[in-house]
């Protein structure tokens, strides 16, 4: 068997002008994973991470955290992409103005409790193909997702170990798609998705079994609970 670690990003920089670029605490709870695996000697035969920016400088700090020697090459898998949710949530603000979340956002644009409390509406939206002018159907998401997981089967090799590096929708759906769960469930596992939390998995050419999910044991320091979050 194979086992694969699927790590969603460090903290990103919600409410600025660029999203996709690590906050100073997302770099720093990637490097704790980093020295987390590293105490473990843990090794990895294959490094994956989705071509956004988020991603690679999630794993460039995990690889710097087991001090690896830089630049450790690595494979980019656009497939791991998280689905884009400011275009799914412009697209439903529009067709639903008079929506009381729609209205309030338009208000407190920065408000993060605000736009999660939107965001499942708009996901619930989307997976009931209800949204228009989107840059991706939940079919294709999924499809894509599905696609991914293919290629990450083909890497199973007998006990090697697989890094890969992705975001909190993408892996919700990858584990929905593991775990045969509606698309409600996925939604209720993206939005506890924890900052550079692992999920793991035991898998080989023709199965894939979750060990465990969203698991910050690199974060939890007594006085530290800060280093623990969401977006």
């Amino acid at each position: 068997m194979s086992e694969l670690y699927l790590v969603r990003h460090g903290q990103a920089s919600f409410g600025s002008d660029n999203y996709d670029q690590l906050s100073e605490l997302g770099f720093q709870q990637s490097r704790l994973l980093g020295q987390y695996f590293g105490k473990r000697k843990l090794c990895f035969d294959h490094l994956l991470a989705g071509d956004l920016q988020r991603h690679q400088q999630t794993l460039d700090g995990i690889c710097e955290g087991m001090e690896y020697e830089t630049p450790v090459p690595y494979q980019i898998h656009p497939g791991l992409n998280e689905y884009r949710f400011e275009s799914l949530v412009r697209a439903y603000m529009a067709q639903f103005p008079d929506d009381a979340l729609v209205q309030n956002l338009a208000v407190q644009p920065t408000n993060k409790k605000a736009y999660y409390r939107l965001l499942r509406r708009v996901l619930t939206a989307w997976s009931e193909d209800r949204l228009v002018d989107i840059p991706e159907t939940w079919l294709d998401f999924e499809q894509r997702i599905l696609d991914a997981r293919r290629m990450l089967h083909n890497l199973a090799e007998s006990g090697n170990r697989l890094l890969v590096v992705s975001s909190g929708g993408a892996i919700s759906l990858f584990v929905g798609t593991v775990l045969a769960l509606s698309p409600t469930k996925v939604f209720e596992l993206n939005l506890q998705m924890r900052n550079t939390g692992m999920s793991h998995f035991y898998f080989n050419r023709d199965m894939m079994n979750l060990s465990s999910f969203n698991a910050v044991p690199h974060l939890d320091h007594p006085g530290q609970a800060n280093l623990v979050t969401y977006g």
